[in-house]
Order: C-alpha cells, then sequence, then structure tokens
C-alpha cells in the first residue's frame, strides 16, 4: 500500500508543534534540574577542631568543583582565619564530583566557621536538606584522634529500583554501626564479580547506620548493570580522616530494572 503523499504544514500548525516540542524538552529537563553543591559534614554539624570537609558538585556544578582542585579557600571565624587546601577525590559515573578541604591547621574549639567559597563559586546553591544559604560549621570542643571501630560490619541490601520511560532509579542501601562520634562515611570501590574489570570509587555519607549507592535519573555515586554480581570493597572514615580496620569484600546482586 502506498503512503499518502506529506501534507504541508500550515505555518501556524508548525509553531504549535515546535512550541510543543520545545515544552516536552523543558518538561523532561526540569525532572533533573537539581545542579548544586552537597557538603559533608553537612552545614550546621558540630565538628571536631581537626576535621576535613568534602564538597560534592552535582550535575552542572561537577566542573566548578572540579576545578577548585590545587585552590587555597578560607575558613573564617569572628576572630580566627584558616587556610584549606583543596585535594583531588573522587568522581562518579553519574554526574558528581567530590573534592577533599583539608584545613592548613586546626579550628578553634567553640567557634562558627564559614567557606568563604563565592569568588571561585558565585551563586551557588546548597543541596544538602535543612541547610542555610553558606557552608557554615561549629567546631566542637576537642580534636578526634581515635578511628573508628566496627559494630556491624558493612552489608549491602536492597533499596529503590524502578523505571519510568527512559529514566530509571536504582539505589541499594549500605548498612553498618560505627563507635564514632564524628560525622562518618565509606569509601566504596566497586567492580563486576565476572566479566568486566572496570572499578567505580566514590564517596558515601553516613547517615546513621545507613548510606545510599546508586543513582536517580539526574546523578548519583554508582551505576549497575541488571542483575549483575558485583564485589565491593568498603572503607570507613570519620570526619577528620582517620579509618576503620580493613575489611574483607563484600559480595552482592545488582537488582533488575522494573517498569512501573
Amino acid at each position: 500500500m502506498r503512503r499518502p503523499a506529506g501534507r504541508k504544514l500550515s505555518p501556524v500548525r508548525f509553531l504549535l508543534i515546535a512550541i510543543g516540542l520545545a515544552l516536552a524538552a523543558s518538561s523532561a529537563e526540569a525532572g533533573c534540574k537539581r545542579d548544586g553543591i552537597l557538603a559533608f559534614p553537612a552545614p550546621g554539624a558540630v565538628v571536631p577542631t581537626n576535621v576535613r570537609f568534602i564538597l560534592e558538585g552535582v550535575g552542572a556544578e561537577q566542573a566548578r568543583v572540579s576545578n577548585l582542585v590545587g585552590q587555597e579557600l578560607i575558613l573564617r571565624a569572628q576572630d580566627d582565619s584558616v587556610s584549606v587546601k583543596v585535594l583531588q577525590g573522587w568522581k562518579s559515573t553519574a554526574h558528581r564530583v567530590a573534592v577533599m578541604l583539608k584545613p592548613n591547621q586546626r579550628l578553634q574549639p567553640n567557634r562558627s566557621y564559614t567557606l568563604m567559597a563565592d569568588a571561585h563559586l558565585p551563586s551557588y546553591v546548597i543541596l544538602n536538606q535543612g541547610a542555610g544559604e553558606t557552608f557554615t560549621w561549629r567546631a566542637g570542643d576537642s580534636a578526634d584522634e581515635a578511628p573508628p571501630k566496627y559494630l556491624l560490619k558493612p552489608a549491602v541490601v536492597e533499596g529503590i529500583h524502578r523505571g519510568e520511560g527512559d529514566s530509571l532509579t536504582r539505589f541499594l542501601k549500605v548498612t553498618t554501626t560505627l563507635t564514632e562520634e564524628s560525622p562518618s562515611y565509606l569509601v566504596v570501590s566497586l567492580r563486576r564479580a565476572r566479566g568486566s574489570n572496570l572499578t567505580q570509587t566514590y564517596f558515601l555519607p553516613l547517615d546513621g547506620a545507613e548510606a545510599m549507592m546508586g543513582h536517580d535519573e539526574c546523578s548519583g555515586s554508582f551505576t549497575f548493570d541488571d542483575g549483575r554480581a558485583y564485589k565491593a570493597t568498603i572503607e570507613a572514615y570519620d570526619a577528620t580522616g582517620n579509618m576503620a580496620p580493613r575489611l574483607p569484600q563484600v559480595e552482592f546482586q545488582a537488582p533488575t530494572r522494573v517498569e512501573r
């Protein structure tokens, strides 16, 4: 059967279709408008005087955060100023990058410090839930010299996995319990148990006894192949860089995509 010859669109109809396509594209992009910066420890937290910070660039902020490496920033309190060296951190496979901020001296106890980042990150947006508009922390009354210890070894359990059209959200939960008063985080090195030797390495902040690894439709820490077995080396650190004892690798299965 012959296809009917295409009809020429009127200017008005062409304009309406173009507007519709533009709105559809804009709507799809709007679902991923989460460009900004996450900080560890979260702004507002009480931190040890020998703390190290992590800044994580999400989405379009990856480049600006990456460009901080090698720069010196300033932490400023009312009566103190501390220079901060920005060190290389980690880059995820899903539009995130993290850098380490190492103060060149200890903070003074019981003072509030603000990171003076505007010159390098003008108009930055902090994505930490409940955070204010500046990177501000409160130094506690002492340093933290003791490394964290495991009360419960890390385990990977099923989290969230769902698909909607071309969008995929997939997270796995890492559970562990540490004897540690400072905010803590994990560094996970992940590779397929069989086949590919590609290794993904990224940091995960601990929220109580849990950390989430994976990605949503916009960004994330790790990507997985459906249903594949993975091996993970998991290291636990406190906010000063002290590391818990090393543990054997953990093996787990990535979830399979579930269409909604």
